[in-house]
């Protein structure tokens, strides 16, 4: 089972870094490398925290010449892992309005129908990033935003957490939902994927009154035409 990094160097950067690439170390630790050479320079001439010794920085511009990862390899990614994560939300949605209809194959098919991309293209994103689905799900029900607020005593990393706490109460729900058919498998299977997970010693800021976030999932509803749609079968494609 492969941890989260979420007490050593930046946690977000390196959160962002495992969503991007979980399946491909060298790159991750490229692109990570890449966010810190972008903001420790502001980071340390504002003297607002410990500095980073020469030497871990060193490595840190190393992995980054060694490694440098494409703008346009970035954004595919980050795309793909959208529509991967797009998914898990749909059918997450759809469990609660339709439990019966809450399939994969329907998530696809109203994925495809709102964003225009292949079947193929959904089933390749989801298979890349199954074990980071539940993260990026999360993102998307938080509109891809880091909300911490400083006048709440809600900083970044204490939304970092609270992120987390979200994405794993996905991953939980995922590994318990299945439909109610015969040798039906749950939705997500920790038998079948490594999905990364926080290390078992980790544990969350307790949350505060006036937080904005407090781990708990927001809630998720499909319009009606869209739950109509998992009601009758896709047009067949006419031969050529």
């Amino acid at each position: 089972m492969p941890y989260l990094n979420l007490v050593r160097g930046e946690p977000w950067a390196e959160t962002w870094g495992v969503m991007l690439f979980p399946d491909d170390e060298a790159k991750r630790r490229a692109f990570v490398a890449s966010l810190w050479l972008g903001f420790y320079p502001a980071y340390e001439k504002s003297g607002k925290g410990e500095a980073v010794p020469r030497s871990a920085l060193l490595s840190v511009m190393e992995a980054a010449a060694a490694g440098a990862v494409e703008h346009d390899e970035i954004a595919d990614r980050r795309y793909s892992g959208l529509a991967a994560g797009d998914q898990l939300k749909v059918l997450f949605a759809l469990a609660q309005a339709q439990s019966k209809r809450a399939s994969w194959n329907a998530a696809a098919r109203l994925v495809e129908w709102r964003s225009k991309k292949s079947r193929a293209y959904l089933y390749r994103a989801r298979s890349t990033f199954l074990p980071v689905i539940q993260l990026w799900a999360a993102s998307i029900l938080r509109n891809q935003r880091c909300q911490a607020d400083e006048a709440r005593g809600y900083t970044a990393i204490d939304d970092l957490q609270m992120f987390i706490v979200e994405a794993m109460a996905l991953l939980q729900w995922a590994t318990g939902f299945k439909l109610d058919r015969e040798n039906a498998e749950p939705t997500l299977n920790h038998q079948a994927v490594d999905f990364w997970v926080p290390p078992s010693d980790w544990s969350p800021s307790v949350p505060r009154p006036g937080w904005p976030r407090d781990g708990r999932l927001q809630a998720v509803t499909l319009e009606e035409r869209w739950i109509r749609r998992t009601r009758s079968r896709p047009p067949r494609k006419k031969p050529v």
